[in-house]
């Protein structure tokens, strides 16, 4: 299930599940996640400390310290999961040798 908001001026969507998220920082994200997508892709300038800040932690250069930033982090890393599984080769199946498992044959005795 992917969730849509508007923010402002910058409407935003979570593009992946959004069920690993706990509920304090789904709402964060919910109500500030246009705006950190409009500064992490360059469209807004940071504005203060804070947004230095969390440009610091979108880019890997520091660790997570508020709420929002740690819900970006999971949001980021859960967009970056779900599409490295629409990106995986299927699995290759079991190699069938042509062994009668125990279990599955009909005259086992």
């Amino acid at each position: 299930m992917t969730m849509a908001t508007k923010t402002t001026n910058y409407p935003f969507e979570f593009h992946c599940a959004t069920g690993i998220f706990p509920a304090d920082e789904l709402a964060a994200l919910i109500e500030h996640g246009g705006r950190l997508e409009a500064l992490a892709s360059g469209t807004l300038a940071p504005s203060n400390k804070a947004d230095r800040h969390f440009l610091e932690v979108d880019r890997g250069d520091a660790p997570a310290k508020t709420l929002l930033e740690r819900a970006w982090d999971r949001l980021k890393g859960r967009r970056e999961y779900e599409r490295e599984q629409a990106e995986a080769p299927p699995h290759e199946p079991a190699p069938d040798y042509g062994i009668q498992e125990f279990d599955k044959d009909p005259c086992w005795w």
